[in-house]
């Protein structure tokens, strides 16, 4: 069995979500998670536990394996896990009427297409093979390389940096079938860092952020100085910081030239070549260094630079088909054609016909609704286009 520790850490990066949310989810103290994470002590009351495997999703076996790690004893019966996660839910949430199965969210179906947000779960993701070999061939190697992402507004940036978080430590269970996730061996951290959050634009919360996902002390003040000093002692193993959106944290007074330089340094000089960082952004590195305001020499350590299009034809395909009610041949061709194989708005058609054939609707006001939809995202079409 692994350790508390380990299973607690998996679980919390194949959630996706920050130490400090948990904490304050579970409510403890986050130091007082930092300290079950660094193996200094184990929960105290089974209840905490019981409230991790709440707020993480987790399964009744994933719940026991927790709880029997932490030397608490584990569920015996299904109705007992639901009635007692049941318990550790706070009154204001008043969760739907569900019979015969353990309350967690893993129970509750996820939409087939999304619409909207970025795609978070490595089971929704689809295609991008290309581009995913090649960031993962860089990454097979010491001292870690960097690499940048661009592409337009909503061509899926996003969604790839958290598949890319993900995908490693996602069992084969939770994927679907033939899924690849052997593109690296696990164990490697993954901290992403989306600077459209206002939090990221500020020195000492962005530094602290970036620690507390390292599982790492924090220092007082938490500043540059202090911060490259703690990744120089505690930073044994590699990190892929995954920086969305890098644009806007160019834009933040507190981001400055010093800052970037050291932002560099981390990626030149330090941690014997242990870090590795990817950007996104709507423009090319060589493009940013060209920004009067605010020159950055961090851009000059991306040697790797990938465009993010559309998707390929056969990528498209599987992601329409991916439907839990099947499409006719001519509406599948219908939305190829009207999409240009970008993902996004494929999804919007897809959920628009999805809508269509679950309200038993036979007529094609699918499609005036799909185009209607994507009007706002035509500049993608304009793009492959030219």
């Amino acid at each position: 069995m692994r350790p508390f520790a380990q299973l607690l850490l998996a679980h919390i990066k194949r959630r996706g979500i920050t130490n400090a949310q948990l904490a304050k989810k579970i409510k403890v103290p986050t130091d007082m998670l930092l300290s079950w994470l660094n193996e200094h002590h184990f929960p105290y009351h089974r209840d905490e536990v019981l409230r991790c495997a709440t707020h993480l999703n987790l399964s009744l076996e994933e719940c026991n394996e927790l709880l029997s790690a932490a030397n608490f004893p584990p569920e015996d019966f299904e109705a007992d896990f639901e009635a007692e996660l049941l318990q550790n839910i706070p009154a204001v949430f008043t969760p739907p009427a569900i019979t015969g199965l353990p309350f967690t969210l893993t129970a509750w179906h996820r939409s087939p297409f999304v619409v909207g947000p970025p795609i978070t779960e490595p089971r929704q993701f689809f295609g991008r093979e290309y581009i995913i070999k090649r960031i993962f061939d860089v990454w097979k190697y010491m001292p870690l390389q960097h690499i940048a992402i661009v592409g337009l507004k909503r061509s899926g940036k996003t969604s790839l940096l958290h598949y890319l978080s993900k995908i490693i430590d996602t069992p084969p269970e939770k994927l679907r079938p033939g899924q690849r996730n052997d593109w690296l061996v696990p164990g490697y951290q993954w901290v992403f860092v989306d600077f459209q959050d206002p939090r990221m634009c500020y020195q000492e919360s962005l530094l602290r952020h970036l620690l507390m996902e390292l599982n790492m002390p924090i220092p007082e003040p938490c500043d540059l100085v202090n911060f490259m000093e703690i990744l120089d002692q505690y930073l044994e193993i590699p990190v892929f910081f995954l920086l969305d959106e890098i644009n806007v944290g160019l834009k933040a007074p507190e981001l400055n030239e010093q800052f970037w330089w050291g932002m560099r340094s981390l990626g030149s000089n330090h941690a014997g070549g242990k870090i590795g960082f990817l950007l996104t952004a709507q423009e090319s590195p060589e493009e940013m260094l060209m920004d009067d305001n605010k020159p950055s020499p961090f851009f000059n350590i991306f040697g790797h630079v990938l465009n993010l299009g559309p998707l390929v034809e056969h990528e498209a395909q599987k992601l329409i088909n991916s439907s839990p009610l099947p499409f006719a041949s001519n509406d599948i061709e219908w939305i190829l054609e009207q999409s240009g194989y970008w993902p996004a708005i494929i999804q919007m058609l897809c959920h628009s016909l999805l809508t269509a054939l679950e309200e038993g609707r036979n007529d094609d006001s699918w499609r005036t609704e799909g185009l209607r939809r994507m009007s706002p995202y035509r500049y993608l079409l304009e793009a492959t286009k030219s």
